[in-house]
């Protein structure tokens, strides 16, 4: 059985979890909760529970903080992040700090008892992949450097970067809209963008375009 201690600000998400793994053959348990990591270093006893599963967005806080300050005082304790946020950045920044996987709330139930299985058994977990500790810190910095873009997808953002609308880039490029948009959002989600002008002044000043 995998004990969780989570650390979530929303009860409708603590109790949601706790649904979800009442079942005994999901082999999965909430041992206990907090709702910010300060009241989790205060009151979190290391013999209950195996793993932190917590929240990126807390309250009057910041997230890497919350992970470092988790790690110092259980340093034995594996975190995995549970978010709504999907931005690359702060993915890596995560696992840059020490997190051993990064969970979107939108994971299914097989998803997630996947993710906790594998983080529980000391594995660290990268879009459902499993990765090697020896390959980790070459994995992120590779991350870290520049953006791998195809001649498409270049073609995309330097029509952006002349001021094309996407309309205009999809007749240029011979594809449909909505392919432009898939392409450009999962372009934004790689850099950390939220915007196309974001995207567009990151990739310049980058010197990708």
């Amino acid at each position: 059985m995998i004990r969780l201690f989570i650390i979530e600000d929303h009860p409708v998400i603590v109790s949601g979890l706790t649904s979800l793994f009442r079942k005994e053959e999901e082999g999965i348990s909430i041992s206990q909760s907090a709702i910010n990591v300060a009241e989790a270093l205060t009151h979190a006893n290391p013999e209950t529970f195996d793993l932190f599963l917590l929240d990126l967005w807390i309250p009057d806080s910041n997230p890497v903080d919350n992970v470092k300050q988790l790690r110092r005082h259980f340093p034995d304790k594996p975190i995995v992040i549970y978010t709504s946020e999907e931005t690359a950045v702060w993915h890596r920044k995560m696992l840059h700090t020490g997190v051993k996987a990064y969970i979107i709330k939108t994971a299914d139930i097989t998803e997630i008892r996947s993710t906790l299985g594998l983080v529980a058994s000391g594995k660290t977990v990268i879009n459902g992949r499993v990765f090697p500790e020896e390959a980790l810190s070459e994995y992120l910095s590779m991350l870290e450097g520049k953006f791998i873009l195809s001649p498409l997808q270049l073609e995309m953002v330097y029509l952006l970067s002349k001021g094309h609308t996407q309309s205009e880039i999809s007749d240029k490029t011979n594809s449909s809209l909505s392919k432009v948009e898939k392409m450009l959002r999962q372009i934004r989600e790689s850099c950390g963008a939220k915007t196309n002008a974001e995207l567009v002044r990151t990739l310049m000043e980058r010197r990708e375009i």
